[in-house]
């Protein structure tokens, strides 16, 4: 076999030469992939080429990424690659840093906040969402745990995400407990309903006895 050739199959089975130490090493691969797409990619706070969707070739170990664009949150997490098998984020929802909020006038969205929220959950039991005022638990697993009280727990969409009031404000975590996002300040503190429409990029509340509309994505 050529050296060409025994290099791209050395590369494509997933092993790379570490050149600190001149040993031969299996790697695992990262997937990124955000909504929206074409976002900014940091791994370990140095920036990539190609923006999402990405896939990378790493060696086994910890690592941290970090996903921008402008004018969204920014999505974080850390994690641990192992050898020979996919790390892979393909759920990243980027939420908007400033969204517009207006009235809400629109009477079926006005219907949709007004209608019973539990049907997001559907009727799988893998999809119950549980609180006890400062705990979030999906089934038997504890998303979060909270230190202030929090309210009006509901699912998000795309059954990856969960959204809550704390205090004043409205936020949205992911089901694996982390990117703890705030989506709009309300007047008050009192609990309010709100609800998202099927996209997601709707926040539909009613605050201070004013129907809202906050574009959130």
């Amino acid at each position: 076999m050529g050296i060409l050739a025994f290099s791209v199959l050395f590369f494509a089975e997933g092993y790379r030469l570490n050149l600190t130490n001149m040993k031969v090493v299996k790697t695992g691969i990262l997937f990124l992939s955000s909504d929206p797409r074409g976002a900014t990619i940091y791994l370990n706070d140095k920036i990539l080429d190609d923006k999402t969707p990405n896939a990378q070739n790493l060696s086994a170990g910890n690592y941290n990424a970090k996903i921008e664009m402008p004018g969204y949150k920014t999505w974080s997490a850390a994690f641990k690659v192992n050898a020979g098998l996919v790390t892979e984020f393909d759920q990243i929802v980027l939420f908007k840093e400033n969204p517009d909020v207006s009235n809400l006038t629109d009477q079926r969205k006005i219907e949709l906040l007004n209608s019973p929220v539990d049907f997001l959950a559907g009727t799988n039991e893998k999809n119950s969402l549980i609180d006890n005022g400062y705990e979030i638990w999906q089934n038997n697993n504890l998303v979060t745990r909270f230190s202030t009280p929090i309210n009006n727990v509901v699912w998000y969409p795309d059954m990856k995400h969960i959204l809550y009031q704390q205090g004043k404000e409205i936020r949205v975590i992911e089901i694996s407990g982390i990117n703890d996002t705030l989506l709009t300040t309300l007047s008050t503190e009192t609990p309010i309903h709100f609800t998202v429409n099927n996209r997601g990029d709707e926040l539909y509340f009613l605050d201070n006895s004013q129907y809202k509309v906050a574009k959130i994505r």
